[in-house]
């Protein structure tokens, strides 16, 4: 596997010396705030105060952490840009496990300043500031130590291209093949037919399951409520808008090993599924176990949904697929894309 900071290195390249400056300059009293606004547990908040002078320090943590720094800079409001994804550093020690967070306590306040500028409300600010705390406490839960799992993932939060609105986060981005977008989509010919909405470079949202999260039939509604209203002032549109979501939850199999009254089933059936389907063996054993250090014969389910997954891959594939919804509706296709 190659090593993380040095994906770092080639993806980004030398840091801006503003973003060196802000990392030397940040000091315990900047971080032991950003931290309590950010709700960081206090096992991690007191970890990661303790560790940072170390970490200013160290030449090539500090080099990790400007880069980071110049990434969502140039990048913020820039649905173009591409999204790396890079493995977590557990294996690095402290430094490896921090860096996100350090990364968040410096650009968070920046994140949060953009989205209330373009008519982002208090609580979608407050809701997206939490996806943080949300990802400590994955990590504390898989490893038993503080850290930001899938820190990666803080890269676009941080850009602004993902929010939090009630149970669900919300990506803008087009149509198309790019990462995290909803792949396999319709041909070329479908999508011709089915106009616009449908097509390649079209706006979209793409929607995301976020970790502890209430599927309930009345959260979600009151999600949907809440998210036209403030991504409408937000990410506003004037055409038709699909919100689509690629998930192991969309394995159509799921309504037969849980019935027509579970959460996930009925989330499920909110969207219109795509035929196709890709094999996602391994994000589902993550995303339903969070027990990366267990082998796939010792796993011990605990929950029908559990016993169902095991037994499923024990004698084939799980079917990860693309469904999508009308977000702000067919009404809104304007005279010239028809």
């Amino acid at each position: 596997m190659e090593d993380t900071l040095d994906l770092i290195e080639a993806f980004v390249g030398p840091p801006s010396e503003d973003a060196l400056t802000r990392v030397y300059e940040t000091d315990l009293a900047e971080l032991d705030a950003a931290f309590t606004w950010l709700g960081v547990e206090a096992e991690a908040h007191t970890e990661l105060l303790h560790d940072w002078s170390a970490f200013v320090h160290d030449e090539r943590w500090v080099r990790a952490l400007a880069q980071l720094v110049t990434l969502v800079v140039r990048d913020r409001g820039d649905v173009e840009r591409a999204i790396p994804i890079w493995p977590d550093m557990v294996e690095r020690g402290p430094h490896g496990r921090h860096l996100y967070y350090y990364l968040f306590a410096l650009e968070g306040p920046a994140m949060a300043t953009y989205l209330r500028d373009h008519g982002g409300p208090e609580d979608l600010i407050d809701e997206t500031c939490s996806l943080l705390a949300r990802h400590g406490r994955i990590h504390q839960a898989k490893w038993g130590t503080p850290g930001v799992d899938a820190g990666w993932w803080m890269i676009p939060v941080l850009r602004a291209d993902i929010v939090q609105v009630g149970s669900l986060e919300f990506h803008l981005l087009p149509l198309g093949p790019r990462v995290l977008a909803a792949e396999p989509w319709y041909d070329e010919a479908e999508q011709r037919r089915r106009g616009p909405g449908f097509r390649y470079g079209d706006p979209s949202l793409g929607i995301h399951i976020p970790a502890y999260t209430d599927l309930s039939p009345e959260a979600l509604d009151e999600t949907f409520t809440r998210a036209r209203a403030s991504l409408g002032t937000l990410w506003p549109t004037t055409q038709r808008r699909l919100a689509t979501c690629e998930s192991w939850m969309m394995d159509d199999r799921l309504v037969t090993a849980l019935g027509p009254n579970s959460r996930i089933v009925q989330f499920q059936q909110r969207f219109t599924l795509l035929p196709e389907w890709h094999e996602d063996r391994e994000n589902v054993l993550e995303f339903v176990f969070r027990q990366p250090t267990v082998a796939f014969e010792d796993l011990q389910p605990t929950s029908r949904l559990q016993s169902f997954l095991l037994e499923t891959l024990r004698h084939g594939n799980w079917r990860s697929r693309v469904g999508w919804l009308d977000f702000d509706g067919p009404q809104r296709i304007t005279d010239a894309e028809v």
